[in-house]
């Protein structure tokens, strides 16, 4: 290296403010750099196992270099027990190592490790933004209810809540919400049923009668199915258990019990009523979701009023109306039972392959089964019905469906889609909580980190120690021990320079020696701000005006450690064996 007129720091300043963009340019004009990120993008998501990724020569490359373990391009054996061991056990090899670079890059792949390194979905994600592979909740024990119901100065008012994500023993999804109905004839009392909002009937039947104080508070609650009253529990809440049927593996079925608080009677959090002069009133939560009506000329002729069912952006969007009795006055007068009474909704289903195509039918919520035609409805760009059935058209057919030889016809009012984002309100909460993450490797945030390791690694950035300070620069935020620096060549090589020492001959020491001579020089405690390191880079720059340094391919983790070519020489370093290694 030679002693530029160009001082490297003044480059390096000057290159750190859009090393991004310079990299995305140098990706376009650099061949190899191009050729591997283009076959990247190709077949990433496509590999489904750790032998997969090593057959695939350009998306190796690409993802060694995002994890800047480009130096283990060779190590066929060691990178294949980094793919291929669950990197929590201590027996793993990025585990044992102690290695930061390879524990990042094996917990990356983690689903591989942790399955004999293969995967049914692939570790890399087309996301935009995410990493997250898939995320394990606890099961939901507890749905907390907080909303204000109309008040009692009608009667026969409904009140649906917006659906809440609950979770079961297998942490599978489901949507729960609340469907209310005020008595006819007491206005302080009210009927209240869980039902599954995706339509998929995983909640059994369940009714009970919640009474309410002339104040609005909540006074009592009663099963319908047994008459017997709900007592307060150990917390002084009234909570009503529902059951949530999980179909397993072998095709039977597990029931989970799921709690509805309510609050505390005489309470004023939880569930209540608007109350009414002279009390103090308070505003009412808006019904979340639609239901079916009926006329009182007929119960078996029904009506759907025009819904938002989702967003023009949204995909895998479903919509269901809550549960509707069309016979409800009969079967009130003669205390049918919830379980033998006919429910209906209306599901909407949002198509995976035409996403602006919608599918419309009958179904009971609760399982009930529901003979019923069907429709589809396409929309423009505006949210608005373009197309019924295929065929330019406003004018929606009517729903026929057949449930215990009583045919119903549904009248279907134009729904729309938003072109914005839709909020409700949250007026139920899960206690389900986050049980385990495993995250995966994003495609545009590889390729972007793999783009910068080229960049810095180009001959014009290498011969002047710039592309070296730049990674520093970029990795050292996250370093705070001597064992993570140590763990990376280049981080190694700019400090080996700045304590004043050629990495050439350092790296002929064996590893305890090189620590013993560290250990003293490296002060993590001065390079915990941006500033603080990039002012160290600055200084690795300047040590090689004063000691140029021969450029050469990046360092190795072999040029640096010293030892063998073999695979069991690399891992020897970190005292530990490769398994995959013959």
């Amino acid at each position: 290296m030679s002693i530029s007129s160009v001082s490297p720091i003044a480059t390096y300043v000057s290159a750190i403010k859009n090393e991004t963009t310079a990299a995305e340019t140098y990706a376009k004009v650099d061949s190899t750099t191009k050729r591997e990120v283009a076959a990247f993008e190709k077949d990433a998501a496509s590999i489904t196992s750790a032998d997969g990724l090593l057959k695939n020569y350009s998306a190796l490359q690409v993802v060694l270099g995002a994890y800047g373990l480009s130096s283990l391009s060779g190590q066929t054996a060691v990178i294949k027990d980094l793919l291929t061991q669950d990197p929590t056990s201590s027996t793993s090899l990025a585990k044992s190592s102690g290695n930061a670079a390879w524990l990042a890059f094996a917990d990356a792949f983690k689903t591989w490790g942790q399955n004999k390194g293969s995967s049914t979905v692939s570790p890399f994600l087309t996301d935009a933004t995410s990493d997250v592979l898939s995320t394990t909740y606890t099961a939901t024990k507890t749905l907390s209810v907080s909303s204000i119901l109309p008040s009692a100065s009608a009667t026969g008012q409904t009140y649906t809540t917006a659906p809440v994500t609950t979770y079961d023993a297998n942490s599978d999804a489901h949507q729960v919400a609340l469907k209310w109905t005020q008595d006819s004839s007491n206005p302080l009392s009210w009927t209240v049923s869980a039902y599954d909002a995706d339509g998929n009937a995983t909640i059994d039947t369940n009714a009970y009668q919640v009474v309410f104080n002339e104040d609005g508070t909540l006074a009592s609650a009663t099963d319908m199915s047994t008459g017997e009253a709900v007592s307060t529990d150990d917390a002084g809440t009234i909570a009503l258990p529902i059951s949530l049927s999980i179909v397993q593996s072998d095709g039977t079925s597990i029931q989970q019990s799921i709690n509805l608080d309510l609050g505390t009677p005489g309470g004023k959090s939880g569930v209540t009523m608007a109350p009414v002069s002279p009390y103090t009133t308070s505003t009412a939560s808006p019904s979340q979701i639609v239901s079916l009506t009926s006329s009182a000329d007929s119960s078996t002729t029904l009506t759907l009023p025009s819904i938002t069912l989702g967003t023009t952006s949204g995909t895998n969007q479903t919509y269901v109306t809550a549960p509707f009795d069309p016979n409800e006055a009969t079967d009130d007068a003669n205390g049918t039972s919830a379980a033998n009474r006919t429910t209906l909704s209306v599901k909407w289903v949002q198509d995976t392959s035409s996403p602006s195509t919608w599918q419309a039918y009958i179904i009971d919520p609760y399982g009930t089964q529901v003979t019923s035609t069907t429709f589809t409805t396409s929309f423009d760009n505006t949210g608005n019905v373009m197309q019924v059935n295929g065929q330019y058209s406003h004018d929606i057919p009517a729903l026929q469906a057949k449930v215990n030889g009583v045919t119903y016809t549904v009248n279907v009012q134009p729904p729309k889609l938003s072109t914005s984002s839709l909020t409700q309100d949250s007026t139920l909460t899960s206690d389900s909580t986050v049980a385990s993450t495993v995250t995966g490797v994003n495609i545009n945030t590889a390729v972007s980190q793999f783009e910068l390791t080229q960049y810095e690694n180009s001959d014009d950035m290498q011969d002047n120690g710039v592309g070296n300070a730049l990674y520093f620069t970029r990795k050292m935020t996250g370093v705070t021990t001597l064992a993570q620096l140590m763990s990376d060549p280049t981080l190694l090589k700019v400090a080996e320079t700045v304590a004043g020492y050629d990495p050439s001959t350092f790296g002929t020491l064996d590893y305890d020696q090189q620590v013993r001579m560290l250990k003293d020089k490296v002060d993590f405690s001065k390079l915990s701000t941006p500033q603080q390191i990039q002012q160290y880079a600055e200084r690795y720059l300047a040590m090689l005006q004063i000691n140029p340094q021969t450029p050469d391919k990046p360092a190795t983790m072999m040029d640096l450690y010293g030892g063998g070519s073999s695979a069991e020489g690399i891992a020897a370093l970190f005292g530990v064996n490769t398994s995959s290694s013959s």
